[in-house]
């Protein structure tokens, strides 16, 4: 009964914290959306639009579409089954890149774990550990690509700042690294301390609990079972043209809103484009993140372009521009790779699912 008691007043004050976030999440965003307009003419943002550079709108949506192959093909590869088809990974990939634009502080990662429990039958601990591992990459890389933009263009404009820049940089780069070759490890430690906990407060007993801890033992075990196939050169060799991609589209997308403006591209240099919106990425991550990243995005990103030379009224505009359009580009192909995977003659592989590395 105590048991049943503690249960029921973490449950309540999970809820009271998540409600809470929320308020302070959604009101956080629309505080900076007012901030954000009151600072420009609304009617600069519909000229962005009505005016936008066709050709290169074309190429960054293109480019947009096309990274989800590489993501596709990545986590196919460290699944390692042939119960999941490429068709299949690619609807996946969609459907989590339209939650990851919508929710906030990165949750829609979940979405990917979800569709392939529910639809595909894989264990939650293939989700996960293929998740981790491709989210490790991810930042690697991404954590590169930032050394190398602050290099290219910090060296000569911003020789004073970018020092300190670089050298976070680097230091979460071996951070990430390290957490990639002992991701087992790190999380066999969280594990360790979790038992622990649970021991000295006594609620192991609880089915829910168990189940978790269940859960994460069998999720470290796939993770060293995915480190042992020695397929990690390839999922680097497939992540790094799709965050070059990622940030080209980002740059086409960028240009299109600028190009009746008067920038062409000798204006826009590509590493400036990786660092602010690199930027504005890494506050998604964060818990403060608002809905469909309305505010706290374009309030990032104008104010990296700004300290990257830019003028105010432009990168809120390009903020705003730039960002919706992915927005809405990103979430009507989630909806479509939804209803294709709802689809009744939708039909998935019927065989039986063989555990990577086996």
């Amino acid at each position: 009964m105590n048991l049943e008691s503690q249960n029921k007043k973490s449950k309540k004050r999970w809820l009271i914290l998540r409600i809470i976030n929320i308020v302070v999440v959604v009101g956080l965003g629309v505080f900076l959306v007012y901030y954000l307009l009151n600072q420009i003419d609304i009617e600069d943002i519909k000229s962005a639009f009505i005016n936008i550079y066709t050709p290169s709108l074309i190429i960054g949506l293109i480019l947009i579409f096309s990274i989800d192959f590489f993501r596709a093909y990545r986590a196919k590869i460290l699944i390692g089954s042939g119960r999941i088809r490429m068709v299949d990974m690619f609807l996946v990939s969609l459907i989590r890149n339209g939650f990851n634009m919508v929710l906030p502080a990165r949750t829609g990662e979940l979405s990917y774990i979800y569709v392939l429990k529910r639809k595909f039958k894989f264990p939650v601990e293939i989700g996960i550990s293929t998740l981790m591992i491709a989210l490790v990459f991810d930042l690697i890389i991404v954590f590169s690509m930032i050394v190398i933009s602050i290099i290219i263009v910090g060296i000569n404009k911003y020789a004073v700042s970018s020092t300190s820049v670089i050298l976070i940089a680097v230091a979460l780069l071996i951070s990430s690294l390290l957490v990639l070759f002992y991701l087992s490890k790190f999380v066999g430690l969280f594990i360790k301390i979790f038992d622990r906990i649970l021991s000295k407060y006594r609620v192991s007993k609880s089915k829910v609990i168990q189940n978790i801890y269940k859960k994460l033992v069998e999720t470290n075990k796939n993770i060293e079972l995915i480190k042992k196939r020695g397929i990690y050169w390839k999922v680097y060799l497939i992540s790094v043209p799709s965050r070059i991609l990622k940030y080209a589209a980002y740059y086409f997308l960028i240009h299109a809103v600028l190009k009746p403006m008067g920038f062409g591209f000798n204006d826009l240099s590509y590493w400036v484009i990786i660092l602010a919106t690199a930027a504005a990425e890494i506050s998604a991550v964060l818990p403060t993140h608002s809905l469909a990243g309305l505010g706290t995005y374009q309030g990032v990103f104008a104010l990296a372009f700004i300290m990257l030379g830019f003028g105010k009224e432009i990168s809120i505009i390009v903020g705003f521009s730039y960002h919706i359009i992915n927005l809405i580009f990103t979430i009507a192909w989630c909806l479509i790779a939804m209803v294709i995977l709802s689809l009744p003659v939708y039909r998935i592989k019927e065989q039986k699912y063989q555990e990577s590395g086996k």
